[in-house]
């Protein structure tokens, strides 16, 4: 008996190939979380609806945890050059894409901004500048926002406190936790007691104000120093004398750092400057990893901080800066190099660019790699007439923003 023909069989529900509608949204995210730079998540919310519908569906938590895990995405760095107007320079390296520095340029700004070297940017969080007029006292303020080519003026301190010197500016989020050229909140540090003011855009009814902050019992907010950097949203400022405190953004207590420095602060040159620097972690999904360059004369420490909890630890240090770079620059091996004064300049991912000079007063640049500990000669030429420079990083949350559902 013969065997019945073969039929051919339907193809059942069941073994329909899976497309990404298929997918759930909590996948779906986990595979978005690989992704280096905001600017490829864009793309990918554009292009697929489950894709938009999973991000935003994820709200701020996720957003919160893709910044965790990726490092900020350097575009640039606004430098402030002697007698010269403020300029953006692209990274050498962007990440996502080729970056026109026309984009982020700040011609949209007065005219005195724009042409003029007195003004300067005092810091640079979120996407948004904070620049000041170094030439008038009371300086002037403008926050601006180079993506969306909008900017706001910031009133003056109160009438009566004119006369105090101010010392430091920062961007810090606004009172409802996120940071917009509406949603704002920047500090202003004063040399004299009362020492801190803040001025919110939120305050007196949405029209903006200042308020002084209570002087903490130890005094702390006498000695803040230099705004190092951001960790988890809260501001580090450096102590000149070799320590770190942190402000925290929603309570506003500031509480000392506890680094575990090896440098001797007591000797000469007496002055320490400090640096977060942020880099990638080890793996696709693995944390954001976070640095605070020590520089005291020409010694140099690395403290790296933690996956989990607050503690920081001494990851490496170089003793002697001039020894270690000497080969770097051809000099002869008998001919000694003394350095005089040594800061860092620049930071991008896990870089941190160095200017020293000699006692000739002769300038030279070079970069450490915070992983992997190498130094490269950096040109001279990018940074002539260099005072600093302002790193400027993609904000995850704008440019999201940008993708409606």
């Amino acid at each position: 008996m013969e065997p019945p023909p073969l039929q051919k069989r339907r193809r059942t529900t069941a073994e329909e190939p899976t497309t990404i509608h298929d997918m759930p949204d909590d996948l779906l995210r986990q595979i978005l979380l690989r992704l280096d730079s905001p600017l490829w998540l864009v793309r990918a919310a554009c292009a697929s609806k489950p894709l938009r519908r999973a991000v935003i569906a994820g709200g701020r938590a996720f957003l919160r945890l893709a910044a965790s895990i990726h490092p900020p995405v350097v575009v640039g760095h606004y430098y402030e050059r002697s007698m010269r107007p403020i300029a953006f320079v692209p990274s050498s390296s962007p990440a996502p894409a080729p970056v026109d520095a026309g984009r982020f340029a700040l011609k949209f700004l007065p005219r005195d901004v724009t042409t003029t070297a007195y003004w300067e940017v005092s810091d640079c969080h979120a996407g948004l500048l904070l620049l000041r007029d170094g030439y008038n006292y009371p300086s002037n303020i403008i926050v601006c926002d180079p993506l969306t080519r909008r900017y706001q003026g910031i009133p003056h301190p109160p009438v009566e406190n004119l006369k105090r010197v101010g010392h430091a500016f920062a961007l810090l989020d606004g009172d409802d936790g996120d940071i917009s050229i509406s949603s704002l909140r920047v500090l202003y540090h004063f040399l004299e007691a009362p020492h801190v003011c803040v001025f919110s855009t939120t305050a007196s009814g949405g029209a903006g104000g200042w308020r002084f902050l209570s002087e903490p019992p130890d005094g702390g907010y006498k000695h803040m120093g230099h705004v190092a950097g951001r960790v988890d949203g809260s501001l580090y400022f450096g102590i000149s004398t070799g320590n770190v405190k942190v402000l925290d953004n929603a309570s506003w207590e500031l509480s000392e750092v506890d680094l575990p420095i090896g440098i001797d602060t007591s000797k000469p040159p007496k002055r320490s400057a400090f640096t977060v620097v942020h880099g990638a972690g080890h793996g696709r999904t693995s944390p954001a990893t976070t640095r605070i360059v020590h520089v005291h004369g020409e010694d140099l420490e690395v403290f790296r901080r933690r996956v989990s909890g607050d503690e920081w630890v001494l990851e490496h240090s170089i003793a002697k800066l001039s020894e270690a770079t000497r080969g770097l620059f051809g000099y002869r091996p008998d001919k000694r190099l003394e350095w005089t004064e040594v800061r860092v300049i620049s930071v991008g991912n896990g870089i941190a660019v160095l200017s020293a000079r000699d006692r000739r007063t002769d300038k030279w640049l070079f970069s450490v790699d915070m992983d992997t500990e190498e130094m490269k000669v950096v040109p001279k030429e990018p940074y002539r007439g260099i005072r600093w420079t302002c790193t400027y990083t993609l904000p995850w949350r704008q440019f999201l923003r940008a993708c409606p559902c």
